[in-house]
């Protein structure tokens, strides 16, 4: 599996798909290190079906792989970042062929979930971080994405939905699996079992984001910024500390400790560290240089 993921247990995000024409996300890279990925379907509410996520899995690989990308900011074109799932594209692939049998058309509608799913999951096990940027509506799978950021920021005019609950679907992306550790068991149950809307404010209250912005352009600068600030540090750092709070979430204090241990015997005698020694002294600002 070249270098895609390499670091992750067998999970969903192990599954590839290569693109070459996006047609459904947008990935503009900058110089400094930074680089947004753009949802770019504004006249679908940049909805989802099975190209936006096959895409999704395409596209996380390219940043995963790409050296010169030390932290992504996630954000969508138009009116909101996405409308959740396109169920007009959706349904047929969801109810299945009844030429098939029963047996056959739900082991089907298993694999497509399993793809779905690791398309999402990609952003979760990708060593770089990913700041979710949100404005207007986050529904659905949107919820699904963004709970597997890094950090997330919203504009005042956000709008948060686990919408599946009120189309009669168990949400199965990935939300019910992380926004318990995000926002607390007690709004996790009541988000996921009403499906009502949330606005930022609250969003803001319960964690669900860092901070909430007067509009979008003031949400993209601070982003932008925040970003920055994060691609200037050691990338090498960055991507090993991301992976260590992500195997602090499901393991022991005492596991954890063991795993940072080994990681910083393997990893701490680096170009970098020299560097940042040498910078210090000298009073200039330091030029990391080493990567996963």
């Amino acid at each position: 599996m070249e270098r895609s993921l390499l670091f992750t247990n067998t999970t969903p995000s192990t599954a590839i798909v290569k693109i070459t024409d996006y047609k459904y996300v947008r990935l503009d890279r900058t110089e400094n290190g930074v680089a947004e990925l753009v949802l770019c379907r504004p006249k679908e509410y940049n909805s989802m079906d099975d190209d936006f996520y096959n895409e999704f899995l395409s596209i996380f690989d390219e940043i995963q792989n790409d050296d010169k990308i030390k932290c992504v900011i996630l954000w969508g074109e138009g009116r909101g970042l996405t409308a959740g799932l396109n169920l007009s594209k959706s349904l047929s692939s969801i109810m299945g062929d009844d030429e098939q049998s029963q047996a056959k058309q739900n082991v089907e509608l298993f694999k497509m979930i399993r793809r779905w799913q690791g398309s999402l999951d990609k952003i979760y096990k990708c060593s770089k971080p990913v700041i979710a940027a949100i404005h207007g509506a986050c529904i659905g799978g949107g919820v699904d994405m963004i709970t597997a950021c890094d950090i997330r920021l919203c504009s005042s005019d956000a709008k948060f939905s686990i919408r599946e609950t009120k189309l009669a679907i168990i949400a199965d992306l990935g939300t019910l699996q992380r926004i318990q550790k995000i926002v607390g068991n007690g709004f996790a149950r009541e988000m996921a079992l009403t499906g009502k809307d949330i606005d930022a404010a609250t969003a803001a209250k319960f964690g669900l984001v860092n901070n909430v912005y007067k509009d979008k352009d003031t949400l993209l600068i601070e982003a932008r910024k925040m970003a920055q600030e994060i691609a200037k540090n050691s990338s090498l750092v960055v991507q090993l500390t991301k992976l260590t709070l992500n195997h602090a979430n499901d393991h022991s204090i005492d596991e954890g400790l063991y795993r940072v241990a080994l990681q910083n015997a393997a990893f701490l005698k680096t170009e970098d560290l020299n560097e940042a020694g040498a910078s210090f002294f000298e009073k200039r600002a330091p030029q990391f240089k080493s990567n996963l």
